[in-house]
């Protein structure tokens, strides 16, 4: 998605460390982008709060919290959590979230081809029982090693299952939904 001239988000820089690339996703209480970390050269998405969540000190202070907590989950399955903070620079404040970069797409991606592959069947977008399973084993498998934490994500639907180019299934936003 080719955002640079709507977003101004693009092209700066998070704490003299993650540049903004490109946004992958806008969703009511946030959005996500894909930056650079130039500390450490490599490839990271950055969940930005909205403005209006970002300027609640409580909510920050809440974030931080449940953002700490989601960084010790460490599972296959689930997101990496590897950084979180805030940026006042440009007279704006954003507190946001540094997370692994899954290449890919969401299980709503997914569904949203099937269907589009089927006009006119009522099957369409739907899934083998086999193939259900393949995404399904992972998820369950993150939400386990997520509860032995005690952590509850609570906000489990398709657009945060991912589905990477690599075949790996991950479950994104882990502890997050707490925060809001």
């Amino acid at each position: 998605m080719q955002t640079a001239t709507a977003d101004p988000l693009i092209g700066r820089t998070l704490e003299g460390r993650y540049r903004i690339v490109d946004r992958i996703a806008r969703g009511g209480m946030s959005t996500v982008y894909s930056a650079v970390d130039e500390r450490l050269d490599r490839l990271v998405a950055v969940k930005i709060m909205s403005g209006a969540l970002s300027s609640d000190p409580a909510f920050s202070d809440r974030f931080a919290r449940e953002a700490r907590a989601a960084a010790r989950l460490t599972h296959l399955n689930t997101v990496a959590v590897y950084d979180q903070g805030s940026d006042t620079s440009n007279g704006e404040h954003h507190v946001f979230l540094v997370m692994e970069l899954v290449q890919g797409r969401t299980l709503r991606d997914l569904i949203r081809e099937r269907a589009a592959a089927a006009p006119g069947n009522k099957a369409g977008g739907t899934f083998t029982p086999a193939e259900a399973i393949s995404i399904m084993q992972p998820v369950l498998s993150a939400l386990s090693a997520a509860h032995r934490a005690g952590i509850v994500h609570r906000d489990v639907k398709p657009e945060n299952i991912l589905l990477s180019d690599d075949g790996v299934v991950k479950v994104a936003d882990f502890g997050l939904a707490r925060a809001v």
